[in-house]
C-alpha cells in the first residue's frame, strides 16, 4: 500500500532509525534542539535492547475516500507486532474480523521470514558503516531541515521539550526520502527525562512526485501523527499514529485515512522465531 511506503519514510526514524551514533549525555536544558536530538540518538541502542523483549497487537483502520470525503471503503487487518532492531516485523492475524486459513497463515510464515531476513541484512549493515539511502535517519533529518521554537510542555503528565521544523530553503533532495524531507514541516515532542520522542505531527507543506510522476505522486496538505508511550515502566514502543494522504498511483487517485493502534504489550523470549515464543510476565 501506497500510504505504508510514505507513512514509513515519514515515521520510521522516530520508532528508531537513529542508529549508528556516540552515546550524548545531556545532564543541562538542551539549549538548542540539534542538542536534543544528538542525546536521543546516543539513547537508541538502550532502547532498541529492552523493546526486542515484547511482542504487541497492532490494528489498523484504513478507510479510501472520495474527493468529497464520503468513505468508499474501510479495512481493518490486525497484526501480532515485534522488533528487530529498530524496524517492525509484523504478522497478519485477522483481516476485515476474519482470521487467516491455513494455507494464509502459511504464508505468512513466509512474510515473517523474508522480513527478518531484510532486518538481518540491513542490521549487519548499518553496523558496518553503511546507510541505506531511502531511509530517514538522524543525520538527513539534521541537515535537511531547520528546528526552531524549543519550548518545555506537559504532554500526558510528563514534563517534555517541543520544537517546531521545517525544509531548510536551500536544500536539493535526491532520492524518495530526501524528498519527502523537502515536503514536511511539523511538531517534536521529547520526553525530558528518557530523552526519547513521544509524539510527531507532521503535515505536507508541497506535494512530491514518485519516479518523475509516472508511477505516482502524492498531494500537499497530507499528514502523520505517531506516538510512544513507556511499557512496563521500562521500555518506550509504538502506541498509535495516523496517516491522511491524497495520492495517485499510476492512473489511479486515492484519498486515504489510516488510524493505526498498538495494544496488548507482551513480554517474549525467542525460541527460533515469531512462529514459537514463550510469554514472560513482568515482575511485579
Amino acid at each position: 500500500m501506497f500510504w505504508r511506503v510514505i507513512g514509513g519514510f515519514i515515521t520510521l526514524w522516530m520508532a528508531g532509525a537513529m542508529v549508528g551514533a556516540q552515546e550524548v549525555r545531556v545532564t543541562a536544558p538542551p539549549t538548542d534542539p540539534e542538542t536534543l536530538l544528538k542525546a536521543v540518538e546516543g539513547n537508541q541502542k538502550q532502547i532498541e535492547e529492552g523493546r526486542k523483549n515484547y511482542i504487541f497487537h497492532r490494528r489498523d483502520e484504513e478507510q479510501d475516500t472520495d474527493e468529497s470525503g464520503n468513505v468508499k471503503k474501510t479495512t481493518v487487518s490486525e497484526y501480532e507486532v515485534f522488533f528487530m532492531g529498530h524496524r517492525e516485523i509484523e504478522r497478519l492475524l485477522v483481516k476485515d474480523g476474519k482470521p487467516l486459513s491455513d494455507s494464509e497463515k502459511k504464508k505468512q510464515d513466509d512474510e515473517v521470514a523474508k522480513q527478518e531476513k531484510r532486518a538481518r541484512e540491513r542490521m549487519r549493515k548499518e553496523e558496518a558503516g553503511e546507510q541505506d539511502k531511502d531511509e530517514i535517519n538522524l543525520a538527513k533529518f539534521l541537515a535537511d531541515d531547520r528546528f526552531y521554537n524549543l519550548r518545555r510542555e506537559t504532554f500526558r503528565g510528563r514534563e517534555v521539550y517541543a520544537f517546531d521544523f521545517a525544509p531548510r530553503p536551500d536544500f536539493k533532495p535526491h532520492n524518495l526520502s530526501e524528498k519527502v524531507l523537502e515536503s514536511l514541516g511539523g511538531t517534536l515532542w521529547i520526553d525530558e527525562d528518557a530523552k526519547q520522542a513521544v509524539r510527531l505531527e507532521a503535515h505536507l507543506l508541497d506535494g512530491f512526485k514518485v519516479g518523475g510522476g509516472i508511477v505516482g505522486s502524492v498531494k500537499k496538505g497530507g499528514n502523520v501523527v505517531f506516538e510512544q508511550e513507556k511499557v512496563n515502566g521500562e521500555v518506550w514502543l509504538p502506541s498509535y499514529g495516523e496517516v491522511h494522504l491524497d495520492y495517485r498511483i499510476v492512473f489511479s487517485r486515492k484519498v486515504t485515512n489510516v488510524v493505526v493502534k498498538y495494544s496488548d504489550y507482551r513480554k517474549f523470549k525467542v525460541e527460533s522465531k515469531i512462529t514459537g515464543f514463550e510469554e514472560v510476565k513482568p515482575e511485579i
